[in-house]
Formats: C-alpha cells, structure tokens, sequence
C-alpha cells in the first residue's frame, strides 16, 4: 500500500520559524531573533556564508559529520562573543539550538561547547537612602510606579501592564491580580501595594476605564507593547539616576549596578527578613513558579495578612510604622529584662531563706 503526502508539511525556513514562535512572548521572540542575528552576523564575517545557508550545507552531511561542523561552528560563535555576560551568552546559546532543532539538527551543546569562565560579582545591595533619592528625581507618575514596583515585587513588565480592572481595594490597601499572559511562568498572581501606593493609585483610577493601563504613559497600550513601555520606564529610572551621580557599573558585564530590578531586590530581602515562618512565600510573592502553588491555595484574606507582615519593612518613605514596630520591640525588650530582674531579685531571696547566704559559693 503505497503512503501519500497530504500536503500538512511546511516548508522550513525563517520566516515559517517566526510563524511557530508567534505565540511566544514579544520579550522572547526579540531575544531569540537577536541570538540568531548575531549568529547570521558571525557566519558571513567569518564564512562568507549566511547562517541559513550554512544549516543547508550541514544537512547534506552525514551524521557524523554534521555534528562535527555544527560544534565547530557554534564554538567559533562562542569563542567571537566571549566579552558577553556568561548568563547572556547562554541563553543565545538556547535559544540558536531551538533554531537548530527546528531544522532537524539536534545537537546537545552542555557538554560539547566550552563556555567561557562564569564570573560573578557581589550584586549592589541599594539602600533605602538611595532608593528615596531615585523616586524623589522622577516625575509623579513614575515616582507611583517605582513605588509600586518596590511595594510588590512584581517585574517591570508586570506591574505595567496592569489595567484598571485588574485592581481591587481590599478595605486597607490596592491590589491586583497580574495576568498570567504577563508573568514569566505563565501563571497569574495576587499582589499587593504598600500604604504609599495608595494616594497614587486611587488618583489615576479615577480617570481610567477598566481596560486602560494604569501605569503605561499611553493607557491604551496593547498586549505587545507593554514591554517597549516597561523599558522606557527603565529609561526614565537610568535618567534619574545619572543626574545623582549614580553611575557605578560592574566590571564583568558593563551593566549598571543601579537599575529596575533594584526595586524587586528590595522587595524579595526585606520579605524574607520580615516573615517570622514560611520564608519560602517571599518566593511566591515575586513569582518564582517552583513556590507558587502553596501560595495560590491561601485565601485573598490570608495573602494579605502576610502582607501586612512585611508591609512596615517596605515602606520608602512613610516610616511612622516602622517606628511603631522598633517601639513595640523595644517595649517588649524592656519587659523581658525586668522580669528577668524579678526572678533573679527571687533566687537571691530563695538563696538567704535556705542557705543563709544570696549567690551560691564558688567551690
């Protein structure tokens, strides 16, 4: 019985390459084209041949020998791009091997491929006196989206395309639900925003309707554009900084050691150091996905109890609570010591009633 074609085959190129990843997020399916640009970059420097034109040439090699050609290719591209960030360059690497695989080269790159030495320099802890001088620079509407960002531990991207019925008030502060379309695991989560959010918040909704972006300058921003506005709120925050002076970079990768990301940081050390049980929700709560579903099964109510509990230890500017936590400490402090006082005052009494004398001899 003879086989026939019906024709559900398409044809494999680059830009049916493009068709498949459609889907993919707009921040995924640019990084994947910038690897592959970059490989296209290398192979006509280097072999005067486009990078399609090369995979062409590989699939008329036997096997053997198309593994061969395909590492030696790869490495060379590795070797050229050694001055990019270790983490960069792999994930290029991931992305020009789903490429590979898409054109039925299957080659395992972990083992195969030497990667240049992976360093690691001591991220910048921003204190909070420098955080206060960022958000004081930037305009009203960035200052509340800053805020934001540092009151939820939400990504840039994520807590911009919030629109106005993704919100709700809760009787004592804002939240929001982040759609899982936006979040880096695909998976939707509750958030909540710090008493100084609130002025901010409560302003813009007032002029909004529900499927209008709270914090984008354009509220009308499409699904496939909030990135793009994320980034310029990322602009506006490197502006801020620049004209403090805030302009240290670390030595192995060039980037900025004050950037949109300090915001999240913030968040996620203050969370863990303030959660008396269950540090692992601090996870959660900024969208790690290994540690979501333990999150996900509390109630609203229970979420925003854990809030409240590290609520006081993200406070920019407002520092009235924290004041009022340092007193109940202290307070709490001072009652442990009188009462140690006390016992002490009785084992001396209880010392003389028996023995005759107030401190046990040393023998």
């Amino acid at each position: 019985m003879s086989q026939t074609t019906i024709g559900l085959q398409r044809v494999r190129s680059y830009e049916n390459f493009q068709k498949k990843i459609s889907k993919k997020s707009r921040s995924y399916i640019q990084k994947i084209n910038l690897a592959l640009k970059q490989l296209d970059e290398y192979s006509i420097i280097t072999f005067d041949k486009s990078r399609d034109k090369i995979i062409s040439e590989l699939l008329e090699l036997d096997m053997d020998s198309r593994e061969d050609q395909t590492l030696n290719w790869i490495q060379g591209y590795v070797d050229e791009h050694d001055s990019i960030t270790f983490a960069s360059l792999q994930g290029y690497l991931g992305h020009i091997r789903k490429y590979l695989k898409y054109w039925r080269i299957h080659i395992d790159f972990k083992d195969e491929i030497e990667m240049p030495p992976k360093m690691l320099e001591e991220r910048y802890a921003i204190p909070l006196e420098e955080i206060q001088n960022i958000i004081r620079k930037a305009k009203w509407k960035y200052q509340g989206y800053f805020l934001s960002e540092a009151s939820c531990g939400a990504r840039p991207s994520e807590v911009m395309s919030l629109r106005k019925k993704d919100y709700f008030w809760t009787g004592k502060r804002w939240g929001a639900t982040i759609q899982a379309r936006f979040t880096k695991k695909k998976i939707s989560r509750t958030v909540f925003f710090s008493s100084e959010c609130t002025p901010y918040v409560t302003k813009i909704l007032k002029k909004l309707v529900d499927d209008d972006r709270v914090w984008s300058p354009n509220p009308k921003c499409p699904d496939d554009k909030v990135t793009q506005k994320a980034n310029t709120a990322g602009t506006r925050f490197r502006e801020a900084c620049l004209s403090i002076g805030y302009d240290e970079k670390y030595e192995s990768t060039g980037f900025y050691k004050r950037n949109m990301y300090c915001f999240r940081a913030f968040f996620f050390t203050n969370a863990l150091d303030s959660l008396s049980e269950s540090k692992d929700l601090a996870h959660a709560m900024i969208g790690h996905g290994a540690y979501l579903q333990e999150y996900q099964r509390r109630t609203t109510e229970r979420k925003e109890e854990l809030y409240e509990e590290i609520e006081p230890s993200l406070l920019v500017f407002d520092q009235t609570k924290n004041l009022a936590k340092i007193k109940k400490l202290e307070e709490a402090n001072e009652e442990i010591v009188s009462l140690k006082e006390i016992v002490q005052k009785h084992e001396r009494q209880l010392m003389k009633d028996t023995f005759g004398y107030t401190e046990a001899k040393n023998e």
